[in-house]
């Protein structure tokens, strides 16, 4: 080890057997002792660390791979060398350009990336980051305590359309985004990035959405606890977020051949500015001329569709 290297081994916790690095400490350690210009590669160092720890504990075939703004630790053979990093850095410069002044990638080192093969382990892995009680299923989470990073569950789904969801959500975790807002634009970005599972969106599903809103109201879905539940809401809500950001994308696109770029400043600025705290109501009539139960009624139809704020 250099001698100049910021030893992070004693610096651990164990739980459900697995280190979980005390980042708080950490953080004390590195501020007074790493210059502001050395500090990303110093925390991408301390990241190896983590990973090397994290790996050796989960299994002899866990190994880091590495990219220009990655670090993946996975199992090999059930993830091949270069499967997901070449992916990765395609989606953080999509990102990047395709929401200006929005997405940012804001981790004080390289991204990780954690891909766990089984459901135990990775729910084991993720057991100290939620309460106790039921929760929905998931095949990926951008955990946004301590070192933010994203654990992919690689035995559910398609892991490439995960990690492109993923990594929306890491470009987005700088604002305070009503979870229905950033739920609806990481399904875009999977769904356009990876061109699997588009949304197909007929009269069926209309209806469908239709009758559960109006007997459930629209509280859970703009305030997000319908994200998270272990029910017909989850899958109700994911498909609604994506299918208000759909429309909102196409009513401010630019327009008169590009030339007019007012409706796309417009809704750059809402999300900017979207804040969970009213579930984007006061961004939405400021920048997007209109109130919630209109943005929802686009798709529901004539009706009360607001929030209980």
């Amino acid at each position: 080890m250099p001698a100049d290297r910021l030893d992070i081994s004693d610096s651990f916790t164990w739980e459900e057997d697995l280190p979980r690095p005390q980042w708080d400490l950490i953080r004390t350690w590195v501020e007074p002792q790493v210059e502001p210009d050395d500090r990303a590669a110093a925390w991408t160092d301390i990241a190896r660390q983590w990973l090397e720890k994290l790996g050796g504990a989960l299994g002899r075939d866990f190994r880091i791979d590495e990219s220009d703004h990655f670090l993946l630790l996975a199992a090999h053979p059930e993830l091949p060398p270069g499967a997901l990093l070449p992916l990765a850095e395609r989606c953080r410069k999509t990102l990047l350009t395709a929401l200006p002044g929005v997405t940012a990638f804001r981790v004080p080192g390289k991204q990780v990336v954690v891909g766990l093969a089984t459901p135990e382990l990775y729910y084991t892995y993720l057991s100290v980051y939620y309460p106790e009680g039921h929760h929905g299923g998931s095949a990926g989470v951008h955990v946004r305590e301590g070192y933010r990073h994203i654990a992919l569950h690689l035995g559910q789904g398609v892991p490439e359309s995960t990690l492109a969801h993923e990594l929306t959500h890491a470009s987005l975790a700088h604002l305070t985004l009503p979870q229905w807002v950033e739920e609806g634009l990481a399904q875009m970005f999977e769904h356009d990035m990876t061109g699997r599972a588009q949304l197909l969106v007929d009269a069926e599903m209309a209806r469908e959405h239709k009758r559960y809103w109006k007997k459930h109201g629209m509280d859970a879905f703009w305030r997000g606890e319908g994200f998270t539940r272990a029910d017909k809401a989850q899958r109700l809500s994911y498909q609604l977020a994506e299918i208000l950001l759909r429309l909102l994308c196409t009513d401010h696109r630019p327009r008169w051949f590009g030339l007019d770029k007012e409706p796309q400043r417009q809704f750059l600025a809402f999300l900017r500015e979207a804040d969970d705290s009213d579930c984007g109501e006061s961004a939405a009539r400021e920048h997007l001329r209109r109130g919630l139960s209109d943005v929802a009624g686009q798709f529901l139809g004539p009706g009360d569709w607001s929030p209980g704020l």
